[in-house]
């Protein structure tokens, strides 16, 4: 027979199962089974009676815990050793909770599992799920520290109240307490969920996954009007290198260099881009690029690079020129091989350009355009075949269908082969305005070609205009409405409840990223504008948030006591009855045993000669509501009336006196 144990509180239960079960697929395989058997252990202890292993069985288990965290992180600190030596804890501790200090024990460590949650992932589903679990914790922290535990609907109730109480002191301390840069996004992503969508190699087929993808790649707010459709080009890689080791590929040139820029100072944007993790140091912009953040640089190719990767959601402000020519004056000889060097892989293609070497540059490019406007060519996310050094051929003669990058790749090369210098630009194009935001998503992955020309520098060509307009100017979805494989969302079919709904979350999660996960400084100084308190230093700040933040906390909880005292009394006018009775107190008219209304009001009506004419018609209205056999709701309300009127009037004599 196993010894008698405290069973541990239901609401614990939910809490222990919620916040290890968040916390799971952060775990390594050997921390997940034992949390789990410990878990199974803990509950078949409590449903079948099964006896809790010894602690000389415990011991080794939380040094082969240990053991096996080490082995997998190299170490045993750091957010993802930390927690998950602290979920083999929490199981083991499940194991040995015996009486109610063990079970206090458990309770002290579930508050820091919620909290662990929250290091992970910071999205506001996940954050209301862990405030409901909160919930439920303190709901079981006043159950499992009194000798009999109050009903469940009891704790939580008491255990939302307390919270309540406790919530504008948190609120004014998180928007006035100074704050340091880069809001709350500095905390850690968990690994893997950096995604770029976007390759530094360009390869066929590379584009069909991102097409089907209605993640956001970022969001963009402009200071003054949005970029019309044909403008929202965002430069992400430039590639004018083919793979050596497959020449039908490219890969995105190295960083080098300064940008050689003539600009129309009349053509400049301002805008803010908030960017999803990608891993990268790139950082998408609408050429080109001059007024950057700190820690970032823009190249010779008009990409703007930032010093550290882009681990956590990162937002930046930029100011491009759209009106810009960049390399007028001229190619290096080197530069210039190099952006026209072929692989020789085309016959077909090399043949087809060859017919134009007596144009002119220029005359070259609308040869090459009109090819695919007028030759039956066709967007799709279905190509086709493409394997084989001479892909471009098989495109241009034979299957005549294909994705941007098909166009971009096959148009660089004929450019090149007609001897006009070019490379491949992939990055995003589009967008779509949700709220005050134009959202990138991975679906708008794009690319397209620049060529140079003399005198002219280099000109962006997108070879997808030709054949598909409507993608540049609505997106994706418009170019291919027919295609029933769209999600909704990207199809932008506005009958579609799930796009509505998704877009509806979007707005909602971008709302907490900006204004709750990226509260910083520059959030904190605008809104400190708005109240007048810009003049205050960081100290007199620091100094002010917890003054305030107790003064609301003292304000609700007045609050909450004056709504117990009207709950407790049954009615208003009982509840302003009591107040009455309180206030004159204060004044030295106390009310003695077993003395009536009427009497008591009649002996304050002769000690305050001021008020008596009010306290005669209290007394009357109070006679009537309780003697009358049908008192009326009107009856009801004049008392009320008098009553707050009284109230009034004998606090202002307590003030003047």
């Amino acid at each position: 027979m196993s010894l008698a144990v405290v069973r541990l509180d239901p609401l614990l239960w939910l809490v222990l199962v919620g916040a290890i079960g968040l916390l799971l697929p952060h775990l390594p395989i050997p921390a997940i089974a034992m949390v789990v058997a410990a878990l199974g252990w803990r509950r078949l202890h409590e449903v079948r009676d099964w006896p809790l292993p010894h602690r000389l069985i415990l011991i080794p288990l939380a040094f082969a815990g240990g053991t096996f965290v080490l082995l997998h992180y190299h170490a045993l600190w750091g957010r993802d050793a930390g927690v998950s030596l602290l979920v083999i804890a929490a199981g083991l501790k499940l194991l040995e909770t015996r009486d109610a200090r063990d079970e206090f024990g458990v309770l002290l460590l579930s508050f820091f599992l919620l909290v662990s949650v929250l290091l992970f992932d910071q999205a506001v589903g996940i954050f209301l799920l862990v405030a409901a679990l909160f919930w439920l914790l303190v709901g079981a922290w006043i159950g499992v520290s009194q000798p009999v535990a109050p009903a469940v609907g009891v704790r939580l109730r008491n255990g939302g109240t307390l919270l309540a109480a406790g919530l504008p002191f948190a609120l004014i301390l998180f928007a006035l307490f100074p704050r340091p840069p880069g809001g709350l996004w500095g905390a850690q992503q968990p690994s893997g969920t950096a995604q770029s969508g976007l390759s530094e190699q360009l390869r066929p087929g590379d584009f069909d996954r991102l097409s089907r993808n209605p993640a956001p790649a970022f969001r963009v707010r402009f200071e003054d009007d949005v970029l019309p459709p044909d403008q929202r080009y965002w430069r992400v890689y430039v590639m004018s290198r083919l793979d050596p080791d497959g020449p039908e590929g490219w890969i995105a040139d190295a960083r080098a260099g300064s940008p050689r820029l003539d600009r129309g100072e009349e053509s400049m944007i301002r805008y803010e881009v908030t960017l999803e993790p990608t891993g990268t140091h790139s950082l998408p912009t609408v050429p080109a690029p001059e007024d950057t953040p700190a820690h970032t640089r823009v190249d010779g190719k008009l990409l703007l690079h930032r010093a550290a990767p882009v681990d956590n959601r990162y937002r930046y402000t930029v100011e491009s020129a759209l009106d810009y020519r960049l390399d007028a004056a001229g190619l290096a000889p080197a530069v210039r091989e190099h952006n026209l060097r072929t692989a020789a892989l085309n016959p077909l293609l090399a043949d087809l350009a060859a017919d134009w070497l007596d144009l002119p540059p220029a005359d070259r490019i609308e040869a090459a355009l009109a090819y695919f406007r007028d030759n039956g060519f066709r967007y799709t996310l279905s190509p086709g075949r493409r394997e084989g050094a001479d892909r471009a051929d098989q495109f241009l003669f034979d299957t005549r269908q294909g994705y941007c990058t098909d166009y971009a790749d096959a148009f660089a090369r004929l450019m090149r082969a007609a001897g006009v210098p070019a490379r491949i630009v992939t990055g995003y194009q589009g967008g779509e305005m949700n709220d005050e935001f134009l959202v990138v998503r991975q679906s708008d992955a794009h690319a397209w070609t620049e060529v140079w020309l003399e005198d002219e520098g280099w000109r962006r060509v997108d070879p997808t205009n030709a054949v598909a307009p409507e993608r540049i100017e609505s997106g994706v979805a418009e170019s291919m409405a027919n295609d029933p494989t769209l999600p909704g969302v990207i199809r932008r079919d506005e009958d579609d409840w799930s796009r509505q709904t998704r877009l509806f979350m979007e707005q909602l999660d971008n709302r907490w990223n900006q204004y709750v996960l990226g509260y910083d400084s520059r959030i904190q100084l605008n809104l400190f504008g708005h109240l007048g308190l810009s003049g205050l230093s960081t100290v007199a700040l620091a100094l002010l948030a917890p003054v305030v933040a107790v003064l609301a906390w003292l304000g609700v909880l007045w609050w909450l006591g004056r709504r117990a005292d009207r709950r407790a009394a049954g009615s208003a006018t009982d509840y302003l009855w009591n107040r009455l009775q309180a206030r004159l107190d204060r004044l030295g008219i106390a009310r003695a045993p077993r003395e009536s209304e009427q009497a008591y009001l009649r002996r304050a009506a002769d000690a305050l000669p001021g008020e008596a004419g009010d306290l005669r018609r209290v007394a009357t209205l109070l006679q009537a509501g309780r003697y009358s056999r049908h008192p009326t709701a009107r009856q009801d309300e004049l008392l009320r009336i008098r009553l707050k009127t009284l109230l009034r009037r004998l606090w202002l004599r307590r003030r003047r006196r």
